[in-house]
């Protein structure tokens, strides 16, 4: 039997290696979000000795997370070194499918886009698409001399619903899908793959890089606000795109719901008995207000549209008028339901912002409580880049747990 002294032993190595862990990923976080910092720094920022903060480092640049790149500019004394987290130590790879091809997005550990392509190829539910998917992950790793052993994954979207494991899309409408079992794509793909919808994806990067960039804007005051849910909590993401979807973030973590639908705010009724929608109801937000809308009753590319908008076309004003009203309706809906900020997301989103101030004098009009309507904003992450939410995963996870 373990007497009480030995007992006691045990507990402090537990202690004092959870405690060097703790640290080690403090140090590896601010580095990573201040993107260039000097040990001096480091060490104020996080009231850690130079001794522990180079025992940091030194563990950190062994494991090639970290680089030195030169020195900061003298303030007198000797110059401090320039640190920087290694880019090149990890990779992940978005894969986002759709109706009529996919896109593949190769990202690095500070994701930056490395490499992407786009496949135009209708989908289909034979082997041929899912190889060809499969295929192409392969292809974008080696034409970028990547080592299988820095690839932290796959990410896989699609317009669509998962079941609660998120393996069976149990319906994508515009793909023409239902319950179809995403290991038919993934068991071509050798390296770890995640699947979600694709809204759900793109709210986590435009949750990602906001939180990166509140990171640096606090990172002097407390490092520790580097996580999540105090830079972003209670935002509800609306994509904007040939169909609506939605996100919902909150407390460092995408809510799910019971049956993992939460945030399939495209199928809120807004008129009811009105437009037919995809999924087979009718009065359906998505059919009011996505970018296929336009396209279809109208006839016109998003340029096309709010190009003639622009020139004073009655007939596109009109439209445009009726289109707002109705995306007003399902932002107030959704802002009464959880007295939160709303961004909306997605192509048709880019634009939008010179009517920002149109779209919120309705707001304030249909709440029932006093707002100015400022709960109301729009993405402020590059469409491209909000196509790598699902590779944005896998990056969040290492960073966590370096």
């Amino acid at each position: 039997m373990t007497n009480g002294g030995e007992f006691m032993n045990k507990l402090e190595k537990i202690a004092t290696s959870d405690v060097k862990k703790y640290n080690k990923n403090r140090v590896f976080k601010l580095i990573y979000f201040a993107e260039k910092i000097s040990r001096q720094e480091i060490a104020g920022i996080l009231k850690l000795s130079l001794p522990t903060v180079n025992q940091n480092l030194k563990a950190l640049a062994q494991e090639d997370l970290i680089y030195y790149e030169g020195n900061f500019d003298s303030t007198g004394g000797r110059k401090a070194q320039v640190i920087s987290v290694n880019p090149a130590a990890a990779y992940a790879i978005c894969v986002n499918l759709y109706d009529k091809g996919f896109g593949i997005t190769l990202v690095d550990l500070k994701c930056n886009v490395v490499d992407s392509k786009t496949y135009n190829v209708t989908f289909s539910l034979g082997d041929d698409y899912a190889k060809k998917v499969g295929k192409s992950v392969v292809d974008i790793i080696r034409k970028n001399s990547v080592a299988d052993d820095k690839v932290l994954g796959v990410g896989i979207t699609v317009p669509g619903v998962f079941d609660k494991s998120n393996r069976i899309i149990l319906a994508a409408p515009t793909m023409g899908l239902k319950d179809y079992h995403i290991g038919n794509i993934t068991a071509h793909i050798p390296y770890d793959c995640v699947a979600m919808n694709d809204a759900r994806a793109g709210a986590y990067a435009e949750y990602w890089f906001e939180r990166r960039k509140k990171s640096r804007e606090i990172m002097a005051e407390d490092v520790e606000k580097s996580t999540m849910s105090d830079l972003m909590e209670g935002k509800m993401y609306v994509m904007l795109d040939n169909g609506v979807g939605g996100a919902y973030i909150g407390s460092d973590h995408i809510v799910r719901g019971k049956h993992n639908r939460y945030g399939e705010v495209g199928h809120m009724t807004i008129h009811p008995e009105g437009k037919q929608c995809f999924c087979g109801k009718k009065g359906c937000f998505e059919s009011y207000v996505s970018a296929r809308c336009i396209s279809s009753e109208i006839g016109l590319t998003l340029d096309e549209f709010f190009s003639r908008l622009d020139m004073g076309d009655a007939v596109i004003e009109q439209y445009f008028e009726n289109y707002i009203e109705d995306l007003a309706i399902g932002i107030n809906n959704l802002y009464v339901m959880t007295d939160g900020d709303i961004v909306i997301a997605g192509p048709v989103s880019v634009y939008l912002e010179k009517y920002i101030d149109d779209i919120r004098k309705k707001l304030v009009k249909k709440y029932s409580f006093d707002t100015d309507g400022t709960y109301f904003g729009l993405a402020s992450c590059d469409y491209e880049l909000s196509k790598t939410g699902a590779a944005l995963t896998y990056i969040g996870e290492f960073i966590n747990r370096v």
